[in-house]
């Protein structure tokens, strides 16, 4: 418990109902500051308590300090600054998770696309972001594919789809400390 030293990070995530387990998924995290972030793909059991990636659950990007997260952390892609836009990419047919900053599909250090591979289908994946406090982030699903802003560069001729497709509901969310 973090009792007495304040509170470091939210988690928020789509509800678990609406995990995937097939086909190819998009959706878009909007930077409003640019501080101490994670966004990415969790599992449905992902805890709140723990910082997202640190575990065997979440697979994150922290485009504050430029890493990959999941059971600890690599240097990978690049940092953000306030009003980018991540895309988050997960193909549960190829088993394999991209990131995209602006549109520019992000590069680990190796100069692979790939940001995370060969994980299991498992449970399946939902959308997830931790947020530090006093940062705001806005996750966009696509429910209205036009607010989505770089699907059409990164997502629809690569054959994803927006993840709000498989919820049938608007679940945009602005999310705040």
């Amino acid at each position: 418990s973090n009792a007495g030293t304040g509170e470091r990070f939210r988690i928020f995530r789509a509800e678990k109902t609406y995990a995937v387990k097939a086909g190819r998924w998009y959706f878009e995290f909007e930077m409003v500051t640019a501080g101490d972030m994670r966004v990415g793909w969790s599992r449905p059991g992902c805890q709140p308590d723990l910082e997202l990636g640190s575990d065997d659950r979440a697979f994150a990007f922290d485009g504050f300090k430029a890493q990959r997260w999941h059971q600890g952390n690599e240097h990978y892609g690049r940092s953000w600054q306030a009003g980018d836009v991540v895309g988050c990419m997960v193909d549960m047919n190829e088993h394999t998770m991209m990131f995209t900053l602006n549109g520019e599909i992000l590069l680990d250090d190796s100069g692979s696309e790939l940001a995370f591979k060969d994980f299991d289908v498992g449970d399946g994946f939902i959308p997830v972001c931790s947020l530090g406090v006093a940062q705001v982030g806005r996750m966009n699903f696509g429910k209205d594919v036009s607010t989505l802003k770089y699907f059409t560069i990164c997502g629809l001729q690569e054959g994803y789809e927006p993840f709000a497709v498989n919820t049938n509901r608007d679940i945009t969310m602005w999310l705040s400390k």
